[in-house]
């Protein structure tokens, strides 16, 4: 059986309190070839405990590295002084004793969901039909935050890494992640993805049709939920329901906007590709139903076409989050199946997926009698020790 190739999603705090030489020696020795290192990423609240137990917050949108502004066109949005390091030593030191260890380091990024950019420029956010912004989320489509999409991409596949990790590059649901959120009514996942659909000046040019009258009869719709009840409690939302809903005109709308992300995919892939970096998609959608393995028929929600983000990317890389390794393989399979192009596995080690070794090592089993031999695990900062020996096992059994 081929061996497996296998990264371990990084925070960068491992490599602020031990040396990089330690930590890739360390991986190595459990059987990782490599890191996906985080130097873009969302604010959380962190219990880390690779050296001991951490509670750490990350700051939103931070980049872990000096940004090169002279990556970014004119009219893009650029990170802000404050939102990145002061130099680039962490990232060239671990690259270098990467080189001289022959590990591999991925640049892991999250692009949309970033408030530290939403707050300063509330005009690139996603916008609903009432004029509300989720600050918290860029939308895609906006030209000056695609500008920031090419000129991260174009920034960190010239570090030397040898891929992009690519998470958040697409819209987002109603809840995706504000701190102390409150919604105080029962909303179904139709109301849930009509509030948030995206009506900014860039989604509603992007519409070939009346975007204007589209708006009016979503918030016709929304506003009877808001007023007394959500008629739509119980229903499966749907591509088809909507169009019962609202119309059929926002079958054409949510066409698009993904349309308008799968040629932004095209932009940045292009870039990675001009610097010899290649690129990943990490597709959250099986969070979007944790019970289901047909998860890519929701992708549209979020403004994903995965037939043509499949032939864009280099290579998907779903988080295959389930409990059992039936689960696993079944979720897998289905990536398998749908996709013409390569696909990994994001397995997470830790509770809650798993509690005991031998669920790990089946469910590393089950990916590698698919033929999936790139496995990743999520999150090295945060497991305990008994779970990289876990992962040592999993990959050696």
């Amino acid at each position: 059986m081929t061996s497996v190739k296998s990264n371990a999603f990084t925070l960068p705090y491992t490599f602020f309190r031990e040396p990089a030489a330690k930590v890739i020696t360390d991986l190595k020795s459990h059987g990782l070839t490599g890191i996906n290192l985080a130097l873009n990423y969302h604010a959380s609240r962190d219990f880390l405990l690779r050296q001991g137990p951490q509670l750490e917050y990350l700051s939103d949108g931070f980049h872990y590295y000096k940004a090169d502004k002279s990556n970014y066109e004119s009219g893009a949005v650029t990170p802000s002084d404050f939102d990145q390091l002061p130099s680039n030593q962490l990232l060239e030191n671990v690259l270098s004793e990467a080189q001289k260890q022959d590990f591999e380091v991925n640049a892991w990024a999250v692009y949309m969901h970033n408030s530290a950019i939403g707050m300063t420029h509330p005009e690139s956010t996603v916008t609903n039909v009432f004029g509300n912004r989720f600050l918290s989320e860029l939308c895609p489509v906006n030209k000056a935050v695609q500008g920031y999409a090419v000129g991260m991409t174009k920034d960190l596949a010239s570090r030397g890494v040898k891929s992009i990790m690519a998470e958040s590059l697409h819209f987002h649901g109603a809840r995706h992640g504000e701190h102390h959120e409150r919604f105080f009514m029962e909303l179904s996942p139709v109301t849930e993805f009509l509030y948030s659909l995206c009506f900014c000046k860039d989604c509603k040019g992007n519409f070939a049709g009346n975007a204007d009258v589209l708006a009016d009869k979503i918030k016709s719709k929304l506003q009877i939920v808001f007023d007394d009840k959500d008629p739509w409690l119980g229903k499966v939302l749907s591509k088809e329901l909507l169009a019962e809903i609202v119309g059929p005109e926002i079958l054409d709308y949510l066409t698009s906007r993904e349309n308008a992300v799968a040629a932004l995919y095209q932009e940045v892939v292009s870039v990675a590709h001009q610097s010899g970096v290649k690129f990943k998609y990490e597709d959250q959608s099986p969070l979007l139903d944790t019970n289901s393995a047909k998860t890519l028929d929701r992708s549209w929600e979020i403004g994903i076409d995965n037939q043509k983000i499949s032939k864009i990317v280099d290579r998907y890389e779903p988080l295959v989050y389930r409990t059992t390794p039936e689960g696993v393989s079944a979720l897998a399979n289905s990536y398998l199946k749908d996709l013409s192009v390569p696909v990994s596995a994001i397995l997470r080690p830790t509770f809650p997926d798993c509690t005991e070794e031998q669920n790990l090592i089946g469910k590393v089993k089950a990916l590698r009698e698919l033929g999936i031999n790139e496995i990743d695990f999520y999150l090295l900062d945060t497991f305990r020790p008994r779970d990289l020996t876990w992962v040592k096992m999993a990959l050696a059994s």
